[in-house]
């Protein structure tokens, strides 16, 4: 255990090394034979909802500054990663020889339900579906509200709100989220030790105090309380206290840095994250931490052709680690190529690489129908052709990491990007004995 942590120390002090190298790292600051432009003022229109200092916060450059062309680009991809705005626009003027960067915007619709569907193991008999109703930008301070309701194997409600601006001056923010989830059972070890399948119920809230210390920077704290309903003859592991119930108080720590230009497809930058939970603080035997970590580069290589890869690792240690909070891979993290495979431990560690290359690369895409605000059919379409491979295992903290026992995958896709919205893929991913799948979702893949 004590060699196994201090593995993972020396994972975060490498990752500590690459966000300071970082830290205030200008995206552009290689580009030569740039055009400059002096910033007299700044001008933004088109936000009929949108306060102007949502957008202006994401600026890397103020009145009085000299940016380049490229910033400009930045910073265009910036305010629309968003996800407010259907299209924006950001160019230099002159006028009465003043230089003035105007900003215009197109503003997105802000109330729309999602339909989805979740399948589990691969198996028909294990789908979840319903539906995720967002209401976006309701004061015009990019608050987000969603309601998720889930049927079927593995029911599930939630109800979410992120407020990013809530204190603009001081750049505080805040999140606060409310959950129940009826979830099967998906630990093996569990299974063998309770004799069968069986179900928890989860009843779980978080609030969190998000600091934006600037464009790139943000750190946040957070408490939980998570109330976990087990099988009805109590075993250690299967919950945390070896009672029916649980209750857990959680403290959250964490930090992110994101220097992309277009958040959901990036095409250059860092995003990077890490985070530290501890749960029970000793109340009722409970005594347990998470801790993880996500890196993520994005590159390109060749005029359009980009390249990203990302490394993640998830650990669990203290003295009881209930099976419901172990890592697995073949759940919401998983190796393409192994996706219906489940795997489980204390620890996961998953890395990928990509490469993609537009088919479309922006199209602004927008129709004009009767009864259909122009918002709804209005969207900045793209066409992605990608090739990847991943890797990744999960072991428990007693073990030695074996690079032998990875599942390695690789394959290649087609990702169709409706931004702000959303994306769909299609995948074919084989595994290392040359098995293939089709993988089919929605959203990005990282």
């Amino acid at each position: 255990m004590k060699m196994l942590s201090n593995k993972f120390i020396f994972f975060a002090i490498g990752y500590f090394f690459i966000v300071t190298v970082n830290l205030f790292a200008n995206p552009d600051s290689l580009i030569v034979k740039e055009q400059f432009y002096s910033v007299d003022s700044i001008a933004v229109s088109g936000n009929d909802i949108t306060e102007e200092y949502i957008i202006l916060r994401e600026l890397t450059f103020k009145p009085g500054d000299i940016v380049s062309g490229s910033q400009l680009q930045f910073n265009k991809e910036r305010i629309f990663s968003l996800r407010l705005f259907t299209k924006v626009e950001l160019y230099p003027v002159t006028e009465n020889e003043k230089s003035i960067i105007k900003i215009d915007v197109k503003e997105s619709w802000y109330i729309y339900p999602i339909p989805f569907i979740r399948r589990q193991d691969g198996s028909m008999s294990k789908l979840s579906y319903g539906i995720n109703f967002s209401f976006k930008n309701f004061r015009g301070r990019n608050e987000h509200l969603r309601t998720i309701i889930s049927l079927g194997y593995d029911p599930f409600f939630a109800l979410v709100y992120l407020n990013p601006a809530l204190d603009y001056k001081r750049n505080l923010g805040l999140g606060f989220g409310l959950y129940f989830l009826k979830m099967n059972n998906k630990s093996e070890v569990a299974k063998r030790l309770y004799g069968g399948d069986f179900r928890y119920k989860f009843y779980s809230t978080e609030i969190d105090l998000a600091k934006r210390l600037n464009q790139f920077n943000e750190i946040l704290a957070g408490v939980g309380f998570d109330y976990i309903e087990g099988p009805d003859s109590p075993l250690k592991r299967i919950t945390a206290s070896g009672e029916k119930i649980d209750r857990v108080i959680s403290l959250i720590l964490g930090y992110n840095y994101d220097s992309r230009d277009l958040k959901q497809f990036s095409q250059n930058g860092i995003f990077s994250s890490i985070y530290f939970k501890h749960k029970g603080f000793g109340l009722a035997d409970i005594d347990y931490n998470l801790f993880g970590f996500d890196f993520r580069e994005y590159r390109s290589i060749v005029e359009d052709l980009s390249a990203r890869w990302r490394f993640t690792v998830r650990h669990t240690f203290g003295s009881t680690i209930p099976l419901y909070d172990y890592s697995f891979l073949g759940y919401d993290e998983y190796v393409r190529g192994y996706s219906n495979q489940n795997s489980e431990g204390n620890n996961l560690l998953l890395t990928s690489i990509e490469v993609s290359y537009p088919v479309i690369k922006e199209w602004d895409f927008s129709i004009k129908l009767p009864l259909i605000p122009r918002q709804l059919t209005s969207a900045r379409i793209g066409i992605y052709l990608s090739a990847f491979t991943d890797a990744g295992q999960v072991f428990n903290n007693h073990q030695r990491l074996n690079f032998s026992n990875f599942s390695t995958g690789y394959g290649f896709g087609l990702t169709i990007l409706a931004l702000p919205y959303n994306a769909i893929r299609f995948e074919y991913a084989f595994n290392k004995i040359g098995k293939g799948e089709f993988l089919f979702g929605t959203g990005f893949s990282f």
